[in-house]
């Protein structure tokens, strides 16, 4: 297509598909006899007149044809910017970026002039200056633009633009509809909207405003299927139950599940999706997938090929700590920890497909990363230690110093945070407080009420109570009481676990164990005394599955919501900021047209006064004069006013102003904690790749009637006591079904 053409909606319903060639020259050549008729009729109404196309495709069609508009326009504009030194060409593409982004969330009218002024690219004058020149350039050529003719199908819209566009034409009858019957109110639709447009941009997810609604509960599925059945959309080809997206590297695959298809998308339907796209290499195992889809997880990701061990290779990655060695002595300040070879490399790397490449690396791939206590090296070569202690490797191959700190004290986190983050606590009292604790390994008589991120083991002399703890080792205590436990280690418990969940990737094994109105999940399976009671609710014994990676992307999805909540709150500041300042300047320009209409009626009553003042009596003089008083009186008024609420509009800019430095600054900043996040995620899916699942359960009590026994694939509820058993999950060969076998122990 013409750089320099926009298709009329002729040409987009033939390269479509919604019209076919006949069909475009009998609409094209009825189109130019109305002109000649001197009755013109814009395509539109002709192809709905003609039946040629529906309402919601006649809008469709017209979305596109304001893309080209919106796209063909600024790529003008972004031209004459540069040549006139306003701006580079890396500034207008960046804008161009955003200005596609913002029209995938459908606010059309987000211009490129209106871009490059908000970040501050050029200023109001220089934009003005572009758009005299580019409207003069553009009445010139529509006197020597001719008619356009059929193009070839624009590569710029993907088929996921494709379909939302399709989608909100569809949505935008639809709203109309939901409005006219009263079902909801026009802030429930907005709201659905804005969810449907967030999907799309976030996660490319495409969800029709009705099935969006009916999830609000805004609709019920009886009203939805009512306004569809008007819209002639039952008959329409429903949604796929599962949406594969590849990123643009072909290293990952995510899979969308739609919500209609949730209840019975399985395992089987999933591997046969990837296979049918192609996907043969970087599959999570059965167990993470099945879990995903266990947890009803609408979106996850499904294949990842991570090529950090290429990456080490090619960077002839060394790792010079000693960890783990105290006997050894603690790693001075300044030491050199690891060393590579500075700046990117290209390294072979096979994706999804099996393809081979060969490429950069990606944020999402890496060697080692600098935590806590240590430091990057300045020319890039390395991590240095950036205090004294004893050095670790986390999971996500993080690297961390751990300054030792003994307290011969009770330690309560309410009354001041530790001195040194991650540090290797022993503690001789008692660990309490609410606020989070951070720490290496951790000893002490008794933990109650408290927030832990650990990274090596940790130790309760006595127990463990109402806290939430997210370990990297393993955990050891007599009982657990009213706790959440998150552990990428073992789990060993003497005596009791009551009111309780525990996920762990490792083995619950606590021979000596009962369990009371709790959950275990661990991936390496379970050994127990006993669960239940008669007086409480059932357990869940959970062996096999990765459930523990499921809450820990909980937990990363909720630390990215509350880095993603600031920068929202200021953009609510930054909008009420800006919603005061245009009341203001809507104030100014009010009350320029009442001092405007003041003074134009001041001047006529004093003209009529010099003009008749000779022929009116004194009393009628006395009467103009006090009435051009008065005007004067409201136009000081006025102008006083005006200069009001210019002082308020300018300090309303300033804070737009110090909202916007302070955005961008935060955005900065938020875009390496999350990427930092979904590098630990990514991590951690990868180790656990490399670690063996086991659906075995042991117990050598009593289990009560009631408890759940789980498998990766089953279930077993039990109908009655059982006593010194153990439990496994079994494929059967001839009917490839799955389920918990039960064998009892000799005494």
């Amino acid at each position: 297509m013409s750089e320099t053409s926009i298709p009329s909606l002729a040409d987009l319903a033939l390269q479509y598909g919604t019209i076919d060639k006949i069909q475009h020259k009998q609409i094209t050549s009825l189109h130019a006899l109305k002109i000649k008729e001197k009755q013109p009729e814009d395509y539109s109404t002709l192809l709905l007149s003609q039946r040629l196309a529906t309402g919601y495709q006649v809008g469709l069609l017209k979305l596109i044809q304001e893309y080209h508009a919106v796209k063909k326009s600024g790529k003008e504009f972004g031209k004459i910017a540069v040549e006139k030194g306003f701006a580079t060409e890396e500034d207008v593409q960046r804008a161009l970026e955003f200005q596609k982004k913002e029209f995938k969330r459908a606010r059309l009218k987000k211009l490129i002039g209106d871009i490059l002024v908000e970040s501050r690219v050029i200023t109001e004058k220089q934009k003005n200056q572009v758009l005299q020149e580019q409207t003069f350039l553009e009445r010139r050529a529509s006197k020597i633009r001719k008619e356009n003719t059929p193009h070839e199908k624009e590569v710029d819209l993907s088929d996921y633009e494709e379909q939302f566009l399709r989608i909100k034409a569809l949505d935008v009858e639809f709203a109309e509809n939901v409005l006219e019957k009263g079902f909801a109110s026009r802030s429930d639709i907005e709201e659905a909207q804005e969810i449907q447009a967030q999907e799309f941009e976030l996660n490319n997810t495409i969800n029709a405003l009705g099935s969006i609604m009916v999830d609000m509960e805004s609709l019920t599925p009886e009203q939805k299927d009512i306004i569809l059945k008007e819209q002639n959309r039952s008959d329409e080809t429903p949604q796929e139950e599962i949406q594969v997206n590849i990123s643009p590297d072909m290293m990952e695959a995510k899979v969308f599940i739609s919500g209609e298809g949730r209840p019975r998308t399985g395992l089987a339907a999933l591997k046969e999706k990837l296979a049918a796209m192609g996907i043969t290499h970087g599959i999570y195992p059965d167990p993470i997938l099945q879990c995903h889809l266990e947890n009803k997880d609408l979106e996850f990701t499904a294949a990842y090929q991570d090529f950090s061990e290429a990456l080490i290779r090619a960077k002839k990655t060394a790792f010079l700590a000693r960890t783990g060695q105290e006997e050894q002595g603690d790693t001075r300040k300044g030491e050199e920890l690891t060393w590579e070879k500075p700046g990117p490399v290209e390294c072979e790397r096979t994706n999804v497909k099996g393809e081979k490449t060969r490429s950069r690396d990606t944020g999402k791939s890496f060697t080692f990363r600098s935590g806590p206590g240590t430091r990057p090296s300045r020319d890039g070569s390395g991590i240095i230690a950036a205090k004294s202690g004893i050095p670790s490797v986390s999971i996500a191959r993080k690297i961390y110093i751990h300054p030792t700190l003994h307290l011969l004290e009770d330690l309560d986190l309410k009354y001041g945070d530790l001195p040194d983050a991650y540090s290797n606590l022993t503690i001789s009292g008692i660990l309490t407080g609410a606020f989070p604790v951070t720490a290496g390994r951790i000893k002490a008589s008794e933990i109650r009420g408290a927030r832990i991120e650990a990274l090596g083991d940790i130790h309760s002399d006595v127990g463990i109570t109402d806290s939430f703890i997210l370990a990297h080792g393993d955990i050891h205590a007599r009982y657990l009481h009213n706790c959440f436990i998150l552990s990428f280690g073992n789990i060993h418990i003497r005596n009791e676990i009551f009111d309780s969940r525990v996920f762990c990737a490792g083995k619950v094994d606590s021979d000596q164990c009962r369990i009371i109105s709790s959950k275990i999940y661990a991936k390496k399976g379970i050994s127990l005394s006993g669960a239940g009671n008669k007086k409480t609710a059932p357990c869940t014994l959970c062996a096999g599955g990765e459930h523990y990676l499921i809450e820990y992307k909980k937990y990363i999805d909720q630390k990215i919501r509350e880095i993603k909540s600031e920068e929202e709150d200021l953009e609510k500041t930054k909008e009420e900021q800006e919603h005061l300042s245009k009341k203001a300047f809507q104030k100014m320009i009010d009350l320029k047209m009442f001092h405007d209409r003041a003074k134009e009626k001041k001047q006529i009553l004093v003209q009529e006064y010099n003009s008749k003042k000779n022929l009116i009596k004194k009393e009628k003089q006395k009467n103009i004069a006090a009435l051009i008083k008065s005007f004067e009186t409201r136009m000081d008024r006025a102008v006083s006013s005006i200069k009001k609420f210019n002082a308020s509009k300018k300090k309303y800019e300033n804070e737009i102003k110090k909202i916007e430095l302070e955005l961008l600054s935060l955005q900065k900043k938020n875009e390496n904690e999350i990427l930092s996040l979904e590098q630990d995620l990514y991590s951690f899916y990868e180790w656990s790749r490399t670690q063996k699942n086991s659906c075995e359960i042991k117990i050598s009590g009593k289990v009560f009637q009631g408890t759940i026994l789980k498998g990766i694939f089953s279930e077993k509820k039990l109908e009655a006591d059982l006593e010194n058993f153990s439990a496994d999950e079994i494929q059967e060969q001839k009917n490839q079904e799955t389920y918990f076998q039960i064998q009892t122990k000799n005494h």
